[in-house]
């Protein structure tokens, strides 16, 4: 829509843009034929540009209530409310990426080795197994 309406105002200054070369050429044309005097012919420019100066910020006002009109209509976002929320992505974005971010594990300092006490060997002694009984 917004392309649209570029383009129709476009359109319309070269519209404008056109009849006031086309207007100039022939008040110039009066003022040769001697139709008309320099000063008259002057003056009727001047009166022209006036006239348009005037139709023109008409216009502006036309388009500019419209356009308001249609935001509201559709609750369109403004640029600075469309700045804060960029704004509040960011931050948002930036928490997420903390907490989704592999956890760093602290090094810990290792504790000295504790020695392995020497093991056990087993070592058999002799006992007595047989014993005599007398009757």
């Amino acid at each position: 829509m917004e392309e649209t309406l570029k383009k129709i105002v476009y359109a319309g200054v070269g519209l404008a843009a056109q009849a006031t070369e086309k207007f100039e050429s022939t008040v110039d044309e009066l003022i040769a034929k001697g139709k008309l005097s320099d000063k008259e012919g002057k003056k009727i420019v001047d009166d022209f540009f006036k006239k348009t100066e005037k139709k023109k910020d008409e216009f502006e006002g036309k388009i500019k209530s419209s356009t308001d009109e249609i935001f509201s209509k559709f609750k369109f976002a403004q640029e600075n409310e469309l700045k804060d929320l960029r704004a509040k992505v960011a931050k948002l974005e930036k928490e997420v990426s903390k907490l989704t971010a592999p956890a760093k594990k602290p090094v810990a300092k290792k504790a000295p080795a504790k020695k392995a006490a020497p093991k056990a060997t087993a070592t058999k002694t002799a006992t007595p197994t047989a014993t005599t009984v007398k009757a």
